[in-house]
Order: C-alpha cells, then structure tokens, then sequence
C-alpha cells in the first residue's frame, strides 16, 4: 500500500470497528491524543463498517477481529478491494487469546496489513502508523501463532522455487529469515547490531522487492521456499 499520509491536511483517516463501546471509546481517545490521525466513524458491527468505509473512503481501518456481522474475512476484502483511491489499510485487535491458524493466515492472504494484541495498548498507535506508512505491524504473539500454524500446514508442502529471493542483497535475506523466526524488529537489531529504524527499513525494502504485504506473508514465503531456518542457524552466518 503506498503511503497515505497527508492525504487530506495531513491527517491519516481513520474508522474504528468494535462491539463494545467502550473498547471503541478507548480506542477514540488513543487516537485522538494524536494530531496526526483523525477519527471518521466508529461501527459496532461489519455491515456498518462497511457503510461508513464507503462513505467516508479512510486511510485506514481498525477493527477487532471477532466483530458481528459479516465473517472478517469477507469485510477485509470489501475494505481492500472496494476503495475507489486506494485500498483501505486494515489492522486487526484481537484478544487475549489472539486468532485462531485460519483466520491469522486467511487474514493475512486477504490483505491485513497489521494484528494487534488489545492488551498492548501502547502499541497500538504506533503500529497503526506504520501501517499507515506504507509499513505492516505485528504483535510478537501472533507472529507465534503463525509460526505454530506453518510448523503443522506446512510439513508436508512442496517448496516453491526461490529464485524471487536473488533479488534480495545479503543484509536483506538474513533479515528476511529473522523474521521467518518470529523476531520483532527490536530482536532482530539486538542479533545483527544495527538500529530499530535500519531493521524497519531494511523490511520494508523486503517487503516490496518481494511483494508482501506484511509479516504474516514473509513467514508464509520463507516457510513455502524451505528458508525459514532456525534464529541460531541464520546468526551463525553472519
């Protein structure tokens, strides 16, 4: 997704999707501490979401993943597919207990760009951000359920060819494999020496070289081309 930013004043348009409302109240007011975003709508169940993303056509959507109406999947690929300017940027909350191995992946092949844990409040804004940016976000305990998932739907699958992965310079495949790993960018930065921000930009490079939208798809790949080696295995190398 390119960037939306500054696309109308500089703000990054925003709807929020949520049954509770106070959940939807929380996350207003996270929002609106921060100039930088500005709050269209809120919607307590998919078809109004739906509704109100056609009428006000956001930047970005945040929505829980358990919301009514509609099955998630189906409400992701309206707001992906149906926006006239630009796809919709679609981030999903999930709860304590995360999503279960089909929805993570499903999600993440509809075109979710971010899942984020409700508990880790702190980290909603800014990840909503990157996504906003042109970026993905994820919380680490997802990353561990799609580990998980590929680890079981995966064993047996027959790798793809890996010829796309020469486009990718050295830095970029061990960064590329960390990921694969479950590492957060901060781990990963830890492991190779390098700041947060080259980890974020070195990814982002990855992600387009690659075509991914987010880091549910570079599990995805790296597990499907038969890289996805250990965290210990890829520090080695280095």
């Amino acid at each position: 997704m390119r960037s939306r930013l500054g696309a109308r004043n500089g703000h990054i348009r925003l709807l929020l999707g949520d049954e509770q409302p106070l959940v939807r109240r929380g996350l207003r007011a996270l929002f609106e501490s921060d100039p930088t975003f500005r709050v269209q709508g809120e919607a307590a169940n998919g078809t109004t979401l739906l509704e109100l993303a056609s009428a006000h056509r956001p930047d970005l959507v945040l929505m829980d993943a358990d919301l009514p109406g509609p099955h998630v999947l189906d409400v992701v690929r309206r707001l992906v597919g149906d926006q006239v300017d630009g796809s919709a940027g679609v981030v999903l909350l999930a709860s304590e207990g995360g999503l279960d191995d089909g929805s993570v992946l499903g999600a993440a092949r509809a075109g979710v760009r971010g899942f984020l844990l409700k508990r880790e409040s702190s980290e909603i804004v800014s990840g909503v951000r990157d996504v906003a940016q042109g970026g993905a976000a994820m919380s680490p305990g997802i990353v561990d359920q799609v580990l998980k998932a590929l680890r079981r739907t995966h064993r047996q699958a027959a790798l793809r060819p890996s010829g796309e992965l020469a486009l990718l310079t050295p830095r970029e495949m061990q960064i590329f494999q960390l990921v694969a790993q479950g590492l957060t960018n901060q781990q990963i930065a830890d492991v190779l020496v390098l700041s947060e921000a080259t980890v974020k930009s070195h990814f982002n490079r990855i992600c387009r070289k690659l075509a991914l939208r987010n880091r549910v798809d570079a599990v995805i790949l790296a597990y499907e081309m038969g890289v996805a080696g250990s965290a210990t295995e890829t520090a080695s190398s280095l």
